[in-house]
């Protein structure tokens, strides 16, 4: 279903592209945490209702940008770089017996 041409593009190269963009997006971030704390505590003349809307704007653009980086690091991480083995699930080690069961042998 992928094209021949994509097929040589490296993981690797795709994970760091991935990688920069959640660079970028922590620098967005930063710059929402800044932004909310001057209008908060150095915008003292402004009227309490537009600083409560700034902050609110302000705070939906940091839930945005903290989940588009939660998804560009997870992109990497789990779907591009892990393994391609699938390990098996581990037994957890309970047994079905009791240690009074009289027909254990």
């Amino acid at each position: 279903m992928e094209p021949n041409w994509t097929k040589q593009i490296s993981s690797g190269l795709i994970c760091d592209t991935y990688y920069s963009f959640f660079v970028v997006y922590a620098v967005i971030f930063v710059f929402a945490l800044i932004n909310g704390a001057i209008t908060m505590f150095y915008m003292k003349g402004m009227n309490p209702m537009m600083k409560l809307g700034l902050f609110l704007l302000n705070g939906i653009l940091s839930a945005v940008v903290v989940t588009l980086m939660l998804f560009m690091y997870l992109m990497c991480d789990r779907s591009l770089l892990a393994p391609r083995v699938v390990a098996p699930p581990k037994a957890e080690g309970f047994g079905t017996y009791r240690r009074s069961d009289p027909h254990r042998k």
